[in-house]
């Protein structure tokens, strides 16, 4: 069949009989006329020019099935390249996550295991007189240990171009203004007035910062970890918290004990403009008021259940505007929640349900 049959009508009526064919020296008088090229033909000529259209449009379709199957099974060079960076930066991220791996879980493990194993040799020898200590001791175990199963770490992306991966900011927060680089202990602990941030550094050393983030002080820290800062304007000093001592601080860095009894473990704190609220490392934590005006005199003692049930730790404590943020783990749920107690009574305003485990919290601006 011709790929130009249709391309050609025949003449129903020849509007001027004189109109000789198309093709030169043709005296013929024509038949057809092209649809393409409108050129009048004779009958013989007519069937040149069609096979001529049929010998070019099976060029361009020849030509176009080539170029279809070419790309089709193209397969550029650089596909090979694509490809060969990928698998490094599979083995990259595969690298770094081993590495961190290594950094947090198993450093923190072989840490707990020592500890587990000390608490053996102790239960062998003294089984008889420490019952009771060695019950709490295992307690603040299993406290570290559901901070370790939910321990959540700030990731960064793997970048590779500027566009592929963007951030969603959790907040309206502006752009930081300035930014210093610390490492920190087991815990991150920071604490601020108007002139300075006082921070923990590798867990031994303790960083005054003004507000240009430049490092202005620094003394040793040889104690326990450092488990909560706070500033309070009553005495005029920063209160540092670890598992069984409370110091204060001065912009001047001179470091005080407090007159506070070390049989409890601390774990975080607080101060009103007169009173210091400090909880204790165990489930069914025990909030104790302490009097800030007279030297630290014990004031008294909310214990379970008006602090939290007995399967629930109390993860921080913040004061503001005379209520108390609280947020609360619950092991056996193992959801978190966020309490606002009236301070006076420690009765719940609200409470919410909140992600993770331990969490910490902070007012904003000095009102929420």
């Amino acid at each position: 069949m011709s790929l130009f049959t249709t391309h050609f009508k025949q003449y129903e009526r020849i509007p001027n009989e004189s109109q000789p064919c198309s093709v030169d020296q043709c005296s013929n008088l024509p038949n057809s006329i092209c649809c393409h090229c409108d050129q009048h033909f004779c009958h013989d000529h007519s069937n040149e020019h069609e096979n001529r259209c049929n010998q070019t449009l099976r060029h361009l379709t020849e030509t176009i099935d080539k170029l279809s199957n070419r790309i089709t099974s193209v397969k550029p060079y650089f596909l090979n390249n694509l490809q060969q960076w990928r698998s490094e930066s599979y083995h990259t991220i595969d690298r770094y996550y081993e590495k961190k791996y290594n950094d947090i879980i198993e450093k923190k493990q072989i840490i707990l295991n020592k500890e587990l194993d000390d608490l053996r040799n102790q239960l062998i020898t003294e089984i008889k007189n420490e019952w009771n200590e060695i019950n709490h001791d295992i307690q603040l175990i299993e406290v570290k240990l559901t901070e370790l199963e939910h321990l959540r770490l700030t990731i960064r992306p793997l970048i590779i171009e500027d566009n592929l991966v963007t951030l969603q900011q959790l907040f309206p927060l502006p752009h930081a203004s300035h930014t210093i680089h610390i490492k920190s202990g087991n815990e991150s602990s920071i604490g601020s007035n108007e002139k300075y941030l006082l921070v923990e550094r590798e867990g031994k050393y303790l960083c005054l910062i003004d507000r240009n983030f430049v490092i202005v002080n620094e003394i040793l820290f040889n104690h326990n970890d450092i488990h909560s800062i706070f500033w309070s304007s009553s005495i005029n000093r920063f209160i540092i918290i670890t598992f069984k001592k409370i110091f204060t601080l001065e912009n001047t860095m001179i470091l005080e004990e407090c007159p506070i009894p070390s049989n409890i473990d601390w774990w975080r704190g607080t101060c009103s403009n007169d009173t210091l609220y400090l909880s204790s490392a165990e489930w069914g934590s025990s909030i104790y008021e302490f009097d800030l005006r007279s030297t630290f005199q014990f004031v008294k003692t909310w214990h379970t259940p008006m602090a939290c049930e007995r399967d629930e730790i109390i993860c921080d404590l913040k004061y503001n505007n005379g209520f108390l943020a609280i947020p609360i783990f619950n092991k056996h749920k193992e959801q978190s929640r966020l309490d606002l107690r009236l301070l006076t009574t420690l009765d719940c305003i609200w409470t919410i349900n909140i992600h993770g485990c331990c969490c910490r919290c902070c007012s904003i601006n000095g009102v929420d």
